[in-house]
């Protein structure tokens, strides 16, 4: 394992490309995720968000529309969008392009990962969110409202 294997959550990333090693600070990572896991609806006020699907079921809401993406699909989030997801299948994979400071507060929010693969299941708490939250803010994300169902 590396530094760029990363427990997020309760979902293992993978920073495939680190902004440091892009001249436009441009980051790639892998996601891998299990059935239910979602995050708040949030914006980006600072980077666009592009999002590839490689496996699985992801039901999104980006702005006012709200629809599913599998395998194959992608879709991309300008600054300033109101968006979230919530995974619908057993799991899924994606990868994430981000130009900002995305990855600045997934290495935040996370730890080295033991294996590559979905770290153990743990509850997420009202405290763990207050954490998140705080961390998102100070890297120019935020919470919005509550995960999409």
């Amino acid at each position: 394992m590396s530094e760029n294997d990363r427990w997020f959550m309760n979902a293992y990333l993978r920073i495939l490309l680190p902004k440091a090693q892009s001249a436009a600070g441009v980051s790639l990572i892998e996601h891998t995720m299990a059935e239910g896991f979602a995050v708040p609806l949030h914006v980006h006020n600072d980077e666009e968000e592009t999002f590839y699907l490689l496996d699985g079921k992801v039901r999104f809401r980006v702005g006012e529309r709200t629809f599913e993406a599998g395998g194959g699909e992608s879709l991309h989030v300008p600054a300033g969008t109101v968006h979230g997801f919530r995974v619908i299948s057993p799991t899924a994979r994606f990868l994430s392009i981000s130009n900002g400071r995305f990855e600045d507060m997934v290495r935040e929010a996370s730890v080295e990962a033991g294996a590559a693969a979905l770290p153990p299941a743990a509850p997420f708490t009202e405290a763990d969110q207050q954490k998140l939250a705080a961390i998102c803010n100070r890297n120019g994300i935020e919470f919005v409202g509550p995960p999409i169902d």
